[in-house]
């Protein structure tokens, strides 16, 4: 076997043990019309991340961008924690750099909330995912009740390579909030929109194909080479 050859067969190896890594989109839409006007109000929006491996690896983000109250408003000054920075007013972004990040800001809720959801998909060491989780807090920033079994949380995504594995809830139309009468939110609705590879993914595949190619090209011009002597 030919030098360039092993070479090429070495660089597929490597790039198919390579993981790819890629970035998904959805659209999230919940029902915040009950809320209107609803005495436990203003209400908070409490964004959770937590780090599967348990150290602050910071290898996966979360990004809420496009944030519409549907007639509401941010109330601003959000409280952000660990890996998580951003506001609703501009967009949130959220890096496992910490054990547990969380942001929270308050609005005065519309008709719905929606929002463009990012996640990157990396794989923890361990086998525990990384774990992002929405919640909605009253004026006391107590959780609004939802039937997730527990935890009183709207949504969460655990973040596989493979695609997140999300789990949602309405809330507990049986339990009041803390002031007023319950709220009766259906299930959020969560769209994929897209799947793509990451810029830097993209960039070690293409750079792998071209080097390949030369290869090719410089293999087969020996070969010529030969075949003239």
């Amino acid at each position: 076997m030919t030098k360039p050859l092993k070479t090429v067969l070495i660089l597929c190896a490597v790039f198919g043990l390579c993981q790819i890594a890629t970035a998904n989109t959805y659209n999230v839409t919940l029902d915040t019309a009950p809320l209107v006007g609803h005495p436990a109000g203003p209400f908070v929006v409490f964004l959770e991340f937590t780090d599967g491996s348990g150290i602050g690896d910071a290898n996966n983000t979360v990004t809420l961008s496009g944030l519409d109250f549907s007639g509401g408003s941010a109330l601003g000054s959000p409280i952000v924690f660990g890996g998580a920075s951003g506001s609703l007013e501009n967009g949130i972004s959220i890096t496992d750099t910490s054990v547990i990040s969380f942001f929270e800001e308050g609005f005065n809720p519309g008709l719905q909330l929606s929002f463009s959801l990012d996640l990157t998909l990396n794989d923890d060491s361990g086998g525990t995912p990384d774990r992002f989780t929405f919640f909605l807090l009253d004026s006391s920033q107590v959780p609004l009740p939802t039937l997730a079994p527990f935890g009183d949380y709207f949504f969460g995504a655990d973040i596989y390579s493979t695609g997140p594995i999300f789990d949602a809830y309405g809330s507990d139309a049986s339990r009041s909030l803390s002031v007023g009468g319950p709220a009766s939110i259906p299930v959020p609705t969560i769209t994929s929109v897209s799947s793509v590879p990451e810029p830097s993914t993209i960039y070690l595949l293409g750079g792998a194909l071209a080097m390949m190619g030369v290869l090719k090209t410089f293999s087969s011009s020996s070969r010529k080479g030969k075949s003239k002597a």
